[in-house]
Order: C-alpha cells, then sequence, then structure tokens
C-alpha cells in the first residue's frame, strides 16, 4: 500500500479472500452478544438476501506485516465470519461440499501454500476469544460443547438461525446464502498506512453511533508509538492505569484522569483536542514515556477523587476536599486540586479552594467553559510553581459577595450543596467531614403535614432550613407524615445537629422559612469569615 491512503468500496468476498485481519490487544473484546447486536445484525442480512446489494458499513485499517489491523469493523466482521461457519456446517449437513468449501476458502482461513497449512483469517483480540473461536472453526468440534464466550454464543444463535431459515426451502436457498455473502455484501474500506492518522480519521467519520473514546484513540497512539518488542510493556502499562477506573465502574473517567494531568502540563485542553493534543505534546517513545510518567505520578491521588471512601493512607486534608467535590459532582475542577496537593502549607490552600468554589456554585451555574478555563490555567501555573498563594488570590473577582452568598443559601439548592453547607455548619469550618446521611424533613411526597403544603414545599422545601443529618442511610418507612417523621425520622439525626432538630415539637413552612434566616447568615459567616 506504501504512504498512500486508499478508499473504496469492495465486496465481502473478495475482501475476506484476499487478507488476514488482526484484531490488536489493546482493542475491544469480542462483545455481541445473540439477544442484542447478533440479533440486529442476523435480521438485517436476513432482509438484504431479498434484495442485494447490502451495505455493510465503514471499516478502517492500517496495513501492517501483511495483515490487516482493524481500527474499526472487527465486530462486524467476526460476525460475518461466524455466520458463514453456520453456512459452512449447514452445508456439510446436506453434502453441498462445494458451498462448505467456498465458505471455509474465501470467510474462514487461509492458506500458506509453502507449508500447505490453513490458518484463520481473522486473529482476536484475546487468548479466550481466539482459542473459542478457533475451536469453532474446527470441522470436528463438538456441537453440544456449552458456550462459555460471547464468539460461542453467537455461533450457536447463527447456526440455529441458519438452520431454522433452511427449514422447508430447496436447496437452492443454501446456495442463495453464499452468494450473498460472497458477492451480495459489500463495505466502504479506508486504508492508511500510518494506525494513529486511521484512528484520527474513525473518531471524525464514524457514523454508527457508536463513539471510539478518546482514551482509545490515545491508547492506538501510545502503543504504536514503541517498537514491536515494547508494545507489549507498554500495553501493560497502560492497562494497569486503565484498569482501576473500569474496576471502579467508572471507565469514562479515565479520559478525564488523562486530559486533567495533561492539563497541568499544558493548560486547558478541549475534550475533542485531547488526542491531538497529547501526540502534539508527547512525540514519539520518548513522549509517550514521559505522558506514562505523568500519569502513574498522579493516579493515586486521582482516583481518590473519583471515589473518597477508598481505604487509602491519606491526610485529613486532602479526603475532605475530595469528598466535597464528590458531593458537589464537579469533576472540572480536578486539575487545581490535584496541583494544590503538591504544595507547601497545603491544607491552607485546599480550604481557600473549597470556599471559592462552594461559594461559586452555591450563587449559579458553574460548569461553564470560560470559568473552567480559568481554573484550567490556575492549575498550570500552580503545578509549575509549586505555591498556591497568588493564583489563587487572582481568583477572587469569580467569587460572588457575601451578601449575595447568603441570599442564595436561602433559595433552592442541589442536594449535594445541601449536604456540603449543612456539615459545615455543624462543624463550624469550610473544610467538612462529611457526615450522616441526608434527608429532608418534609419530604417532597407528604401526607398529613399541617401547615406545609405541596404549595409551600415548591418554595422552600429544597432549602437548608428543610434538611437534617441522620445516622440511617435509608429514610425510616412511615416519615412522609409529621408525627412519623416526629416518632422515627428525629431520633436517627446524628449528634451534632443542630438543637432546632433535636428538640423540634413542629415543622411548619413558616419555621423553614425562618431556619433559612438564620442559618444562611451562619453560612455566610464560615464560608466569608465573620
Amino acid at each position: 500500500m506504501g504512504t498512500q491512503v486508499e478508499a473504496s468500496t469492495i465486496q465481502a468476498g473478495q475482501l475476506f479472500s484476499t487478507n488476514r485481519f488482526t484484531v490488536p490487544d489493546f482493542q475491544r473484546d469480542y462483545s455481541w452478544k445473540p439477544d442484542d447486536d447478533a440479533l440486529e445484525f442476523w435480521k438485517d442480512l436476513r432482509s438484504g438476501i431479498l434484495s442485494p446489494p447490502y451495505f455493510l458499513g465503514l471499516l478502517i485499517f492500517t496495513d501492517e506485516n501483511g495483515a490487516k489491523t482493524v481500527v474499526d469493523g472487527q465486530q462486524r466482521l467476526i460476525t460475518l465470519s461466524l455466520l458463514a461457519n453456520a453456512i459452512r456446517k449447514a452445508a456439510i449437513r446436506r453434502g453441498r461440499r462445494l458451498v462448505a468449501d467456498s465458505m471455509r476458502d474465501v470467510f474462514l482461513f487461509a492458506l500458506d501454500y509453502e507449508t500447505e497449512e490453513r490458518s484463520a483469517r481473522i486473529a482476536l483480540t484475546s487468548d479466550s476469544d481466539r482459542e473459542s473461536y478457533d475451536k469453532l472453526l474446527d470441522e470436528g468440534v463438538d456441537e453440544q460443547t456449552a458456550s462459555v464466550s460471547n464468539v460461542e454464543r453467537v455461533q450457536r444463535f447463527l447456526d440455529k438461525e441458519i438452520e431454522a431459515d433452511l427449514k422447508d426451502r430447496d436447496a437452492s436457498w443454501l446456495g442463495k446464502w453464499a452468494q450473498f455473502l460472497t458477492s451480495g455484501i459489500t463495505f466502504a474500506l479506508f486504508e492508511h498506512p500510518d494506525r494513529n492518522a486511521a484512528y484520527k480519521v474513525y473518531e471524525i467519520v464514524n457514523t454508527r453511533g457508536k463513539d471510539l473514546t478518546p482514551a482509545e484513540l490515545i491508547k492506538s497512539y501510545v502503543i504504536g508509538s514503541f517498537s514491536s518488542d515494547s508494545e507489549s510493556d507498554a500495553y501493560q502499562r497502560w492497562t494497569s492505569l486503565e484498569k482501576p477506573f473500569i474496576d471502579l465502574g467508572s471507565p469514562s473517567q479515565f479520559t478525564q484522569f488523562i486530559r486533567h494531568v495533561v492539563t497541568l502540563s499544558h493548560g486547558y485542553v478541549i475534550p475533542r483536542d485531547l488526542y491531538e493534543e497529547i501526540t502534539l505534546r508527547y512525540p514519539g517513545s520518548s513522549g509517550v514515556t514521559r505522558l506514562f510518567e505523568e500519569l502513574e505520578s498522579f493516579i493515586d491521588l486521582y482516583l481518590l477523587m473519583v471515589d473518597p471512601t477508598m481505604d487509602v493512607e491519606q491526610d485529613d486534608d486532602v479526603l475532605r476536599s475530595f469528598a466535597v467535590l464528590d458531593a458537589l459532582a464537579l469533576s472540572t475542577v480536578r486539575p487545581i486540586f490535584l496541583a494544590v496537593c503538591r504544595t507547601r502549607n497545603r491544607r491552607a490552600g485546599l480550604e481557600r479552594l473549597t470556599r471559592i468554589v462552594v461559594s461559586r456554585i452555591v450563587t449559579g451555574p458553574f460548569g461553564t467553559g470560560s470559568i473552567e478555563r480559568r481554573f484550567a490555567e490556575a492549575a498550570k501555573t500552580i503545578f509549575a510553581d509549586e505555591f498556591w498563594e497568588p493564583t489563587l488570590g487572582s481568583l477572587d473577582d469569580i467569587v460572588p459577595s457575601k451578601e449575595d452568598f447568603e441570599r442564595q443559601v436561602r433559595q433552592r439548592q442541589a442536594r449535594g450543596v445541601l449536604y456540603v453547607l449543612r456539615n459545615a455548619l455543624l462543624q463550624n469550618t469550610a473544610l467538612p467531614y462529611l457526615e450522616g446521611h441526608f434527608h429532608l424533613v418534609r419530604p417532597r411526597n407528604a401526607d398529613n403535614w399541617p401547615e406545609f403544603d405541596d404549595a409551600e414545599f415548591k418554595e422552600v422545601g429544597l432549602t437548608i432550613g428543610n434538611v437534617l443529618l441522620s445516622t440511617e442511610e435509608r429514610r425510616p418507612r412511615g416519615t412522609n407524615t409529621w408525627e412519623g417523621a416526629l416518632s422515627r425520622l428525629m431520633p436517627t439525626v446524628i449528634a451534632e445537629e443542630l438543637p432546632e432538630i433535636r428538640n423540634v415539637t413542629r415543622w411548619t413552612a413558616i419555621d423553614v422559612a425562618l431556619t433559612n434566616e438564620k442559618l444562611a447568615k451562619e453560612s455566610a459567616d464560615i464560608w466569608y469569615g465573620n
């Protein structure tokens, strides 16, 4: 192929018969299931056989070491080969040897003319998938073997569907299926000699609604930056970074982690530009090695941001600030918290930063691009200088006035904000431990609650005056009435709760409004100083 980009349409039979395919080990495993994607695939082809040609979408390859490296299309390629195998087995059972041999030689196996040995045309990602696939292509395989992988499950599914489709039809229908796979299915094919460029093309032109994540694009660049001798080590190093996020059930956070660490060295990065930024800032194997070192130096701290409940050794000031961020569901400012964690007088810096963040989120929307950029550039400066004082001081212009803060605390707030404010009140600090479980005293769906109707709840129900912190994670049953709340909810409040809660005898909308006035002033004193 040389160095030229090639784009074309091609029939499935021609594509398979003239190529071998490699799914690189940093791609996803085969993930289609019989009752989901494979079923849709079968239905589409079953209807397509009646009016060929049938277009099966875009494939993106690079050409490496005599094999097509699959950038996009592995799920469709593998499933099509499994359908070819189902047709092959159906043909063997009916004595249609020519059809069976055509499926074998066109779609399933390539022949080494020197050794006269056949090998599967597709080399799958994982060892277990590859073993399952090779077993399924073996003509002597036991049809009753238990299905243990998606590859096997989809093969059984297609075997069953082909047999059902052939039932009560004449012998020509099997040949029609073989002809359809060979010349009635077409692909659009894009090839590029450079793997990273091919992935970039995928990011832009993929129209199937299953986006390759930026982390996977970056993975391709990272591993492709090393020689073949070092690729395995790079893959293992990458996996050790990625796996903790998968184990936490937060794989999307891995992309954020990469972006936020890059931010510390290079400033604000627009999410869609992350791949390009990394290829620019970390060129070649030496650049990627530096990227690995930066990611590895921050991963433990960042994982604690993602899950502040992790059982790890860390200072209280870090744990408190990260718990506040988590309660506020605020990930955009993680880089600046990482940067402050690496400075002297860290506790004071984290408290100052928490005051800025909380005061800002109380008074209005936080996640605008301009605000995120301000925090990102401040993070870069703090990380480079290794001290935070002047840079955090430069953010004072985004901090609302104490009066505006107090006014907004009296209004409706998100549950996470109320949870943080309530703990800060009880502990008289802007860097509180987050203790207890958040509950509304008068819940949204209350019943028989004197002097606190639904209209009044819309006004003051989601305010700090209608909040308590309980030792119980789940609200006790039967507490949607005032009498039930008084007898079953109030006794569960944490020991630090306000006397007004522990000694309460009634709960009306007027009481909540008056409490809001008092607590808003006290909150402002805590977050801004007396």
